[in-house]
């Protein structure tokens, strides 16, 4: 995932004489990041019916909420996408789906899949049926239109990364309901003017019911310091209602200078040595979250294979 940061991502930033090389990316803006690392491996840790549970949760009868997700981080989008029709399949009412519209035919297509398409998973996670084809991206169809979703789920994926945001736009088949935006989210001031509007445009509460990072603590805090990660955690923790972070460990700090240096790239950020937050990093993410942001456990959701976990908690202040 891309972290957000105060500085640009672009060739002209990294100096005249270094050349950027995708596997040193700084922001965590690999171009490829979803081929090592498919949607999938999140996705099995959160329950389908998440989406109800928090609108229950707050209060708000399904058939009149409007329920509206935050993806800080999105890259490529095709872990947003993947969220989107994962939170679906939990009953969330009203999926209208442009059946009538769609002209999906065979064709001999081997092409391989797109940037910002999900990941196929198992018989008991496949779309269904009566959709089209290409929301799971087939090699043997494709389809003329985009897909409409439900009325009741909006999306929000925001990365520092331009190119990777355009990635997403284009690929996106749900424009309805996910709008992807390049932002700073550190810049406070630009992203609260965007979230604002986004909350605006459907008639949504003042703040995110759900808001995900995933893989995004460790360049925010890379680049902006042990203070800048306490920031960030206090800045998504008041706009949303709940959050599900997935911390990287400090051994993924030490893996992130050995890549680069094996690449003979520049060092993006600070020097680990800076860092007084370090062995202990998620456990101080975690302590900082309930005792500074309002923010409760709800479910330790699991751990991925790269040993990282996936917390789910919940903002006291901002749900009833």
């Amino acid at each position: 995932m891309a972290a957000p940061s105060v500085a640009k991502v672009d060739g002209k930033h990294m100096g005249k004489q270094s050349t950027f090389h995708p596997g040193a990316a700084p922001y965590g803006n690999f171009i490829n990041y979803y081929t090592f690392n498919p949607p999938i491996r999140r996705l099995q840790f959160i329950p389908t019916d998440m989406l109800d549970r928090i609108l229950d949760a707050i209060k708000v009868a399904n058939h009149d909420a409007v329920a509206t997700v935050l993806d800080v981080g999105c890259n490529t989008g095709d872990l947003t996408i993947a969220l989107y029709e994962h939170l679906l399949k939990g009953g969330v009412p009203e999926v209208v789906k442009q059946t009538s519209e769609h002209a999906c035919e065979e064709t001999s297509s081997e092409k391989p899949p797109e940037e910002g398409h999900q990941v196929d998973t198992d018989d008991s996670e496949k779309i269904k049926p009566d959709q089209c084809d290409c929301v799971t991206n087939s090699p043997e169809t494709k389809c003329e239109s985009k897909v409409s979703g439900s009325k009741r789920l909006f999306m929000l994926g925001c990365d520092i990364d331009q190119v990777l945001i355009q990635r997403a736009t284009e690929a996106n088949p749900y424009p309805d309901n996910i709008m992807f935006q390049a932002i700073d989210i550190m810049d406070s001031t630009s992203s609260n003017k965007v979230f604002a509007n986004f909350l605006d445009a459907h008639h949504a509460s003042h703040i995110f019911d759900l808001t995900t990072c995933f893989s995004i603590t460790m360049w925010i805090h890379l680049h902006q310091g042990d203070s800048g990660l306490l920031t960030f955690l206090e800045q998504v923790s008041k706009r949303t209602r709940y959050l599900i972070i997935e911390p990287q460990p400090w051994k993924c700090y030490k893996s992130a200078v050995r890549r680069v240096k094996k690449l003979g790239q520049p060092m993006q950020w600070q020097s680990l040595s800076e860092l007084q937050i370090r062995e202990d990093v998620v456990d101080r993410i975690v302590k900082h979250l309930v005792t500074e942001c309002n923010m409760e456990i709800v479910q330790r959701l699991g751990e991925t294979d790269w040993e990282r976990q996936l917390l789910f908690l919940r903002n006291s202040m901002n749900t009833v």
